[in-house]
């Protein structure tokens, strides 16, 4: 899964400001075509919207609706490996935007839809902050294993596991981006 060259120490230092990079911008980017979008919808019909969407996605995260999600699953590029520091970082960008990856789940999926609908510039700072570390986190947690082929298994096998367990901790978040604003 993460076994690259953007595992290396500069490497994942200029892919974790890549992820920022990236994922700070697409959050903002989001609220402001929101804030287009929000013009002819009142607040109410917004939260119900946001809410259903919501509630879509979460049935797909238990596994009652089945649909694939809107994604770009790439491997890692090449040019991470030729130009050490600032391959990654673009490689960063672009997985922080969300645009060129693998997702195991829908919840960004939600958050997006939330900035959209619902987001303030706050909202969306946090949210792509807390992308961005989200996606970081992973990687650490992958540089800080011993072996790395056994923590992609353990991932890997575990991930069905450990899955509604993100989704019911991100179940307050979506309370507080839909509901109590």
């Amino acid at each position: 899964m993460l076994s690259s060259s953007v595992r290396r120490g500069s490497d994942a230092a200029g892919f974790i400001t890549g992820l920022f990079l990236g994922a700070l911008p697409t959050a903002l980017a989001f609220t402001i075509v929101g804030s287009v979008l929000r013009v002819p919808l009142p607040e109410p019909a917004r939260q119900i919207l946001a809410g259903l969407a919501a509630a879509v996605f979460l049935l797909r995260e238990f596994g009652v609706l089945k649909f694939p999600l809107l994604q770009n699953a790439r491997l890692v590029p090449q040019f991470v490996a030729l130009t050490p520091f600032w391959g990654s970082v673009q490689f960063g960008m672009e997985m922080g935007t969300g645009m060129r990856t693998y997702s195991p789940t829908g919840l960004p999926h939600i958050t997006a839809l939330c900035l959209l609908l619902l987001g303030s510039w706050s909202d969306a700072l946090m949210a792509g902050a807390g992308f961005a570390l989200g996606r970081a986190l992973m990687l650490l947690t992958f540089l800080l294993a011993r072996d790395k082929m056994a923590a992609d298994k353990a991932f890997d096998f575990a991930l069905p596991e450990i899955k509604p367990l993100f989704v019911l901790a991100f179940v307050p978040l979506l309370l507080v981006m839909v509901v109590l604003r």
